[in-house]
């Protein structure tokens, strides 16, 4: 079976080969055309604005969807926008990438390493991203800024063309690399090699970190919380209100005063009686 693209024929496979494989097609933003037996880009119409990543970045994500006829602005052009994506990068943030849509719901995600076999995660990294919105905040922490234009890619495939993407259990992952080298390599050698990359790089942090970009549309810093975060812990030696420490042995301070019995009270005074005090008072005598 020869495979064309573009007009131009890009490779040889057999038939019942190329079925199998086939669902990979759209995972790289292709599709087949049954009418003309012929593959073709998946995404011819689709317009994504992208704001906040770097010029070289952006020129990268063109190029890894290049085949994919998609069109990526950098600012509001006359044609229509399938979707905004504001990027922002964060010095430290629970998982590598968070998107945020419309409805201010976050999707946490953590990209699936190089060394994974399963091709259903190798093929977009375990980035998914199904929910439709018109516009996407995407979060990335920044000592992974290496990825970001491949991962950015897969968020677009992920957001054009999730709805006809189909399992991909029964496909091996030598059938993956075949596909990859037989196919993809002639159409997208960039993409290709993104694909066949298995050295698992060390994510290394960088010394220094520049000002952090974060559109005014994105996500608030409390609303950055992993979806399996761990319950607050209570310090020991201190109260839920953060009060000061109770100690159980500490000596209460009271006023204490000690009973005199030979103390003489003090308050009214009152006379003595003397039994033998002579009568002061005049008695009238008896008349005679």
């Amino acid at each position: 079976m020869i495979l064309t693209f573009g007009g131009k024929q890009i490779g040889q496979v057999d038939t019942n080969f190329f079925q199998h494989i086939k669902p990979l097609l759209n995972y790289w933003g292709l599709q087949w055309n049954e009418n003309y037996h012929e593959i073709e880009p998946a995404l011819s119409g689709q317009c994504y604005m992208v704001s906040g990543l770097e010029q070289s970045d952006l020129e990268s994500v063109k190029k890894i969807l290049k085949h994919t006829d998609v069109t990526i602005e950098e600012k509001p052009s006359r044609l229509n926008t399938t979707a905004s994506i504001s990027v922002s990068f964060v010095a430290d943030q629970p998982v590598p990438i968070i998107v945020q849509t419309e409805n201010s719901k976050l999707l946490y995600i953590t990209p699936a390493e190089n060394s994974e076999n399963a091709v259903q995660n190798i093929i977009h990294k375990s980035i998914l991203c199904k929910r439709k919105s018109n516009h996407y905040s995407f979060s990335f922490r920044w000592r992974e800024k290496e990825y970001i234009p491949e991962w950015i890619s897969y968020l677009i495939l992920q957001i054009g063309l999730s709805k006809t993407f189909s399992s991909l259990a029964s496909i091996s992952f030598g059938e993956f690399q075949t596909g990859v080298n037989h196919i993809l390599r002639s159409i997208n050698p960039l993409l290709a090699d993104l694909q066949c990359e298995r050295e698992t790089k060390k994510m290394k942090k960088e010394k220094t970190e520049p000002e952090l970009r974060v559109p005014d549309t994105f996500i608030t810093p409390h609303q950055l919380i992993p979806v399996r975060s761990s319950p607050a812990t209570v310090s020991r030696n201190k109260n839920l209100h953060n009060g000061p420490a109770i100690n159980p042995f500490k000596k209460v301070q009271t006023t204490e005063s000690t009973i005199n019995p030979f103390k003489q009270k003090q308050g009214k005074t009152s006379t003595a009686i003397n039994p033998f005090q002579p009568n002061t008072y005049t008695t009238r005598g008896s008349k005679e």
